[in-house]
């Protein structure tokens, strides 16, 4: 039997979040189900659901009250189950397979691990890596645990819109270094030595 959904939704502070928005985020479960069905956990719905529901308290408290709330919280609901989801935690809990299916394919694979071209491509990671500043090696990371622009940006008390700008910068300086590092190989690999004749 499926569980009504979450008792009460609190907002950062632990307090209730207003009667209003929990009527509104309760009437979305039925469709939130429906859509995500790999949330199916109910201590993640339920954060799902509180999330949204802070954003559109907080979205309130800067411009008052949301006039279509029902539509403004089924986007807002939408959003935060997409960063979720882009978590690389919910990515490995979606693409895990069973035991019996994962010896299967995992019975069928060659490693890549301690190759010649994975070494490789592990130092000229670590190269690049080691080319960004502290504070873009911190936004890649974060990048790299799926979290979302506007996570970033909370955590560091600055723009969603100077997030992206920063991470568009390091995309073209990796990009920038890539292929001065494909240039440098191919130019050392196509040199040969020449040869002085002795007279």
């Amino acid at each position: 039997m499926e569980s009504s959904g979450p008792r009460a939704l609190l907002d950062s502070g632990g307090s209730l979040l207003s009667a209003r928005i929990q009527r509104v985020l309760r009437d979305i479960l039925p469709r939130f189900r429906h859509r995500f069905p790999a949330l199916g956990d109910e201590l993640l719905v339920t954060e799902v659901l509180e999330e949204a529901g802070r954003r559109i308290a907080e979205h309130e408290r800067g411009g008052g009250q949301v006039e279509n709330l029902d539509a403004y919280a089924w986007v807002t609901v939408l959003n935060v189950a997409r960063s979720r989801l882009r978590r690389s935690s919910m990515r490995l809990a979606r693409a895990t397979l069973g035991s019996d299916e994962g010896q299967a394919i995992l019975g069928t694979l060659r490693s890549s691990r301690g190759t010649p071209e994975q070494i490789e491509a592990d130092i000229l990671l670590k190269e690049v890596f080691a080319q960004l500043t502290p504070e873009e090696q911190w936004l890649c990371n974060r990048k790299q645990l799926g979290c979302s622009s506007r996570e970033i940006a909370g955590e560091r008390g600055t723009s969603v819109a100077r997030v992206n700008i920063l991470f568009y910068r390091i995309k073209r300086k990796i990009r920038a270094s890539l292929c001065g590092s494909s240039a440098d190989a191919a130019v050392s690999r196509n040199a040969q030595p020449s040869k002085t004749r002795t007279a």
